[in-house]
């Protein structure tokens, strides 16, 4: 069967389980709360060689990354599909996938670290040690280096950094949106699926969408979807899903 290993505010393991109720697929839930480091375990490092969510196993594969999880399910249940058959906008629908995966670390998770996760996730020594004996991957060493002992955070450069590039790519999706529903030839993709809870996790960090009015309104469209409210906004604390 198909067992999810996620947590709940995480944009990367809500657009799996985004895409797993569009599918209407039935899928086992094993939460992993990381307010409570309970993926900071030999057992789950052993699944996920960076200790991250979200990561699938299904009937003994597993896949992890976040996006690479939406491709695998596409092609394993194609009863309903995200894909364009275009073959040009199925490209373009990729590079979006590529994209999301490729500013998280330098622009998303930077953000939310700053605005949220930082003083929410503080780490006793311990805990910092027990990290770093079980952590193989120097990025997420590095990134993790910049606020896990007291007195260490990160710089104004990396969060005025993170602010540009997250700023320059809605600047782009905004325009894409203009007279449009949908991001990519204005049909419904795995593109929408996989940026809509991104959106979601930068509003809880008090990210200022209020210039990207095309954004806006689609984030609202998409937060209408049943598949939406249960694989996302059930998952959220308070009111965090309203766009404005």
């Amino acid at each position: 069967g198909l067992h999810l290993y996620h947590a709940d505010v995480s944009n990367c393991a809500a657009r799996v389980r985004f895409l797993l109720e569009e599918k209407g697929l039935t899928w086992e839930s094993h939460h992993i709360n990381l307010r409570k480091k309970e993926n900071v375990t030999k057992e789950y490092f052993e699944i996920n060689s960076k200790g991250i969510v979200p990561t699938l196993v299904h009937d003994g594969t597993v896949v992890v990354e976040s996006n690479d999880i939406l491709r695998y399910l596409e092609e394993k249940f194609t009863e309903t599909t995200f894909w364009p058959t275009d073959a040009v906008l199925r490209r373009e629908v990729d590079r979006w996938l590529t994209l999301s995966g490729d500013i998280h670390m330098p622009g998303i998770k930077t953000f939310q670290y700053v605005k949220v996760n930082a003083k929410m996730l503080q780490k006793t020594e311990e805990e910092v040690a027990r990290y770093r004996q079980l952590q193989k991957h120097e990025d997420m060493l590095a990134f993790h280096a910049k606020h896990d002992t007291p007195g260490s955070t990160f710089s104004d450069e990396d969060f005025n950094r993170a602010v540009d590039l997250l700023n320059r790519t809605f600047a782009e999706i905004d325009e894409m949106l203009a007279g449009n529903d949908w991001m990519i030839g204005n049909r419904y993709s795995l593109a929408d699926i996989s940026w809509a809870p991104t959106l979601t996790t930068l509003l809880r960090g008090g990210f200022p969408f209020e210039p990207y009015a095309n954004i806006r309104a689609w984030y609202e469209r998409i937060s209408e979807r049943p598949a939406f409210q249960s694989g996302v906004a059930v998952w959220q604390p308070g009111e965090s899903c309203h766009a404005g």
